[in-house]
Order: structure tokens, then C-alpha cells, then sequence
């Protein structure tokens, strides 16, 4: 039987591993940082080179801090570039097919809505509920917990994967959810708390300007994937 993950216990180590090693993470939080206010700065002149850039950036910070948190010498090889790269694509990919499948399914519903009899008061209500929900910001929390069970399927747990390329263990997009099996709720739980409760209580106390929002940004991304190498570890714990 596999070991049930303990929230409570799971958050106190994780801030418990960040007090411990709080230079290392302020060094990175700051390079986040300077992407981050680089990127919202100058995104609305330079668009597309920005994002191209933001995104070398992003795999570069995640490949570092990886390696670096499991010690892996040497610290870059060929290997790990292609094997990192190609599970990203898959990833993504995956990511991917999970929002068109969502869309799909949102235009088969107008469909019916507009072609059978009894869908057009179902698809007219879900408008309506979608509509008001989204007019405040905590009806957009709850509109946005059935897209964080999606990418839960189809990113984060896939996402396993990107780190087992980076140190060795194995890289299985099955066995990642064969892993996880039977615990998905509790993930979900780790997940709602990182991406969406924390930015959610950060968008109501940081002022809307690039060095406040870059700060913010970089302090929660740090804690995020602090949060996310730990979750990895207790699923792939020898």
C-alpha cells in the first residue's frame, strides 16, 4: 500500500526546507525576478521576442535549480538537454490536447444546445452561471478549479517526468500516474493552494506596478517549485 501524503506535514517541511536554504533560493528568486520585470516591462514592445526569450529562460531556471537540488554532476550533459526537451514536448503536448479536448467539449454543447431539445435551457444557464461567476474574483476561483483538474492530468503529473530526466529515476509518463495513483485529490488540494489561492491572496496585496508584481512573481514561483521537487520526491521516494 502506498504511503498517503500528509498535507499538513508536506507544507510545514517544505517551509522547513526554505528556511534552510534560504540563499540559494533568494539567488534564484532574484534571477526569476529580473526575468519577470524584464519581461513586463518590455512584453507590449517586443512580443514575440520576449516570449521566445522568457521561455529559454524558464527551462534554463528550472534545469539549474533541478540539477542543483539533486546535486546531479555534471551539472549539464547533452543527455539531459534532449531527454529534458523531449519530455517538455510531450508535456505540452499533452497540455495541449487537454484544452482542445475542453473546447471541444464547450462547442459540442452549443451544439446541441442550438440542435436538441432540452440542451438550449442547460447551455443557456451554464452561460448565465459562467457570466455572473465571472464578475467576481471569487467566482473566477471557482472557474478556475475545473481547469486546475485538467492540467493536473495533463501537466503537473506528466511534469514528474522533466525531473526524472534531470536525475535519473524513471521518466514514464505512466509510471507518473501509476505513482500518484489513489492520491489524486490531495494532490489537487497542493495544487488549488500553489496556483491559484496564493497568487489570488498576492493579487489583493501587491500594487500593480512591474517591480512590486516581478517581486511577487519571483517569490512565489520560488516557493511553487520548492513545493513541486517535494511533492516529486514523496512519489519517488526509493
Amino acid at each position: 500500500m502506498n504511503k498517503q501524503l500528509d498535507l499538513k506535514q508536506f507544507f510545514v517541511g517544505t517551509l522547513s526546507f526554505v528556511a534552510h536554504n534560504v540563499l540559494i533560493l533568494v539567488l534564484f528568486g532574484a534571477a526569476s525576478f529580473l526575468a519577470s520585470f524584464l519581461s513586463l516591462k518590455y512584453v507590449f514592445g517586443h512580443q514575440n521576442v520576449m516570449l521566445v526569450c522568457y521561455a529559454l529562460f524558464c527551462y534554463a531556471f528550472y534545469f539549474v535549480f533541478i540539477s542543483l537540488y539533486y546535486e546531479q554532476k555534471p551539472l549539464i550533459t547533452s543527455e539531459k538537454i534532449v531527454s529534458s526537451v523531449l519530455k517538455i514536448a510531450v508535456v505540452f503536448a499533452l497540455s495541449f490536447l487537454g484544452v482542445m479536448l475542453f473546447k471541444a467539449l464547450i462547442m459540442l454543447l452549443r451544439y446541441g444546445a442550438d440542435n436538441l431539445v432540452g440542451l438550449s435551457g442547460l447551455y443557456a444557464f451554464l452561460r448565465r452561471g459562467y457570466v455572473f461567476l465571472s464578475a467576481y474574483q471569487a467566482g473566477r476561483f471557482l472557474l478556475y478549479l475545473p481547469i486546475m483538474f485538467m492540467l493536473m492530468f495533463t501537466f503537473f503529473i506528466p511534469g514528474f517526468t522533466f525531473v526524472s530526466s534531470l536525475n535519473g529515476k524513471d521518466a514514464s509518463i505512466l509510471g507518473a500516474y501509476e505513482k500518484t495513483h489513489g492520491q489524486f485529490l490531495k494532490i489537487f488540494v497542493v495544487l488549488v493552494c500553489l496556483y491559484a489561492l496564493l497568487p489570488m491572496a498576492a493579487s489583493l496585496v501587491v500594487a500593480q506596478k512591474p517591480v512590486w508584481l516581478g517581486v511577487s512573481h519571483a517569490v512565489l514561483t520560488m516557493f511553487q517549485l520548492v513545493c513541486y521537487v517535494r511533492l516529486y520526491d514523496f512519489f519517488y521516494q526509493d
